[in-house]
This record gives structure tokens, C-alpha cells and sequence, in this order.
């Protein structure tokens, strides 16, 4: 019997890794192989002539050249930050409120989830661009509202952040087509039983909202964020997109090979760390000390609740002996 369910686990594996076989010759070829290469080629000045391809070893000059002797690549890339650090929010914030009022009982509820993910499918390079030269983006003009003025007195540097929200929110808006499908799946993954010992501990929709279907969403944002700062970072309308793969990889490709390779290979290491910003940020802890302070805190909300439902009953006593 041993020997059968080892053969079996054996059959099985094998079975297993020969559908993963074409995956992994294509990652290898695709992926591995042109990664190694582009960091070979970094550390070189690539020139291209009748022979053939001639390197030398330059060391880490493309690197230097690049952050300090390019005077385009170091603005673009606090340029791109801001935009990460300022779209990633604004999204996630929006597509969590749009999927809950999708995950509402309303009529014509397909309809409306379809028309949110329809900006999906067509949207691309050319058609935003068509509508960034239109003003097509720009939702409205935010300077002449006075909070707007009172802000930029206050902070101009935040002043523009907001600016920049409002003038591509069509953009923001075409961005939260997925993550709404995400975390609509979420919000249906959750245990409705919660949602009815909550009504029957008298929480109202806000404390339900804020205790219940927003924690249960931590991991379904951790992969709602990392998807938007990659789709983001792979964006044509990115600046720093443009310069790495317009600019460096399509037009100076033969004749800097070299600073191509640093220049992408820092531009990848950047977005390598956003995302483990995202995962520090929104990681689910499993220790026990936060398992416990968990459940010492849902149990002191439970006591709230229950504090607050006895109080509304003697109210309702109260009122209804002072009508007797």
C-alpha cells in the first residue's frame, strides 16, 4: 500500500511538473535569461559595429551617468514617485467605495459592474493620450475654490498633489476597473454570519463597515495596491515609461545599450520597492501577540456594543413607562 500511494505521489508530481514544463522553458528564455543579460550588459558600453557587438567594462559609470550625469532620469523618477504615492491611494480609496456600492442589492447591479470595467478593455496608449490632449481628463478647475486656495497657502506642495487628482481623474476613474473586481470578490468572500451577529448586537452600517468588512479587506488591498503600482509603472503615459522605453530602449538602444540596461534595471529596483512598502504596510500579521491583542480588542467592541444596545433598551423602557 505504501509503495502504491508512492508511486501515485511520484505520477503526480511528474504529471505536475510536465504542465509546468512549457512555463518554465518560456520563463527561462523570456524572462531569466534576458534579465541576466540586461545586467551584464550594465556594467559595460556596448558599441556596435560591422563585426559585431564590442564590450568594456566600464563598472558602475552607466549607474553614476545616470542618476548624476543625466539631467532627465533623477527628475522623472521623483516625478513618477509622487504619482505612485499619489494615484495608488486615490484608487484603492475610490474602488473600494465604488465595489461597495456595487455589492449593494440594486436594480440593474450588472449593468453598472459592467459599465465600471468596460474603461478595461479599451483602455490603452493612443486612446488616453487622445484624451489627455482633448482636457478630457480634467473633471474641473480646482484652483478658484477657496479650500483650494487655503491649501496652497497652507502647503503648495500638497496643493499640486490634489491638482493633479483632479485634473486626470478620468484617469484615476479608468484605473479602478479591476481593483473593483477584486475587491467585490472580497467582500463576497466574507462570512455573512458576522454581518448578522453584528445586527444583532446592534451595530449600525458605519461600525459594521469599520469592524467588519474593512479588516476582512487587509489582503484583498495588499493586492489591489501592488496591481496598481505595477499597472501604473507599465503605463504609457508614466513619463518615466517614456523615457526608459521610448527614449532609451527604442531609439539609443544600439548606441547606449549599456545605460539602457542601468536605467531599466533602476527603474525596476524602484518598483520592487514600492511594492514591499505595500506589503509592510498592508501584510496580514499571523504571531500570536497580535492574534491575541486582536482578540482582546474585538472583545472590548463586543462590550461596547452590548453597552450600547442595553442603554437604548432602558431608554426605550424609560420612554415608554413615562407614557404609561
Amino acid at each position: 500500500m505504501k509503495k502504491t500511494k508512492k508511486l501515485k505521489s511520484k505520477n503526480e508530481n511528474l504529471a505536475a511538473y510536465m504542465f509546468l514544463l512549457p512555463w518554465l522553458i518560456g520563463f527561462v528564455i523570456l524572462v531569466l535569461y534576458p534579465l541576466f543579460e540586461t545586467i551584464y550588459y550594465s556594467f559595460f558600453d556596448v558599441a556596435f559595429n560591422i563585426d559585431g557587438k564590442s564590450l568594456s567594462f566600464i563598472g558602475f559609470k552607466n549607474y553614476y551617468d545616470a542618476l548624476f550625469e543625466n539631467t532627465e532620469f533623477t527628475p522623472l523618477i521623483i516625478q513618477f514617485l509622487v504619482m505612485e504615492f499619489t494615484y495608488v491611494p486615490a484608487i484603492l480609496i475610490l474602488s473600494l467605495i465604488l465595489a461597495l456600492l456595487l455589492n449593494t442589492k440594486i436594480k440593474f447591479r450588472g449593468a453598472f459592474r459592467l459599465i465600471y470595467f468596460f474603461p478595461v478593455v479599451i483602455m490603452s496608449g493612443p486612446v488616453m493620450k487622445q484624451l489627455q490632449s482633448s482636457g478630457s481628463m480634467e473633471i474641473m478647475d480646482a484652483s478658484g475654490i477657496m479650500l483650494f486656495r487655503m491649501l496652497s497657502n497652507f502647503s503648495p506642495a500638497l496643493a499640486n498633489v490634489v491638482s493633479g487628482i483632479f485634473s486626470n481623474f478620468t484617469m484615476i476613474l479608468w484605473f479602478t476597473g479591476i481593483p473593483v473586481v477584486l475587491f467585490l470578490n472580497g467582500l463576497q468572500r466574507i462570512n455573512k454570519q458576522l454581518y448578522e451577529a453584528a445586527e444583532i448586537d446592534g451595530a449600525n452600517k458605519w461600525q459594521i463597515l469599520w469592524k467588519i468588512s474593512v479588516p476582512n479587506l487587509k489582503s484583498t488591498a495588499m493586492l489591489v495596491s501592488i496591481f496598481i503600482v505595477i499597472q501604473i509603472a507599465i503605463f504609457e503615459l508614466n513619463p518615466i515609461y517614456q523615457f526608459v522605453v521610448n527614449d532609451q530602449i527604442l531609439k539609443n538602444r544600439l548606441v547606449r545599450l549599456g545605460f539602457a540596461s542601468s536605467v531599466v534595471l533602476m527603474y525596476s529596483l524602484i518598483i520592487i520597492a514600492l511594492v514591499g512598502i505595500v506589503m509592510l504596510i498592508l501584510r496580514e500579521k499571523n504571531d500570536e501577540k497580535y492574534l491575541d491583542s486582536l482578540k482582546v480588542r474585538q472583545a472590548k467592541e463586543l462590550s461596547k456594543l452590548k453597552k450600547g444596545q442595553t442603554k437604548n433598551t432602558l431608554k426605550a423602557i424609560k420612554v415608554r413607562g413615562d407614557g404609561k
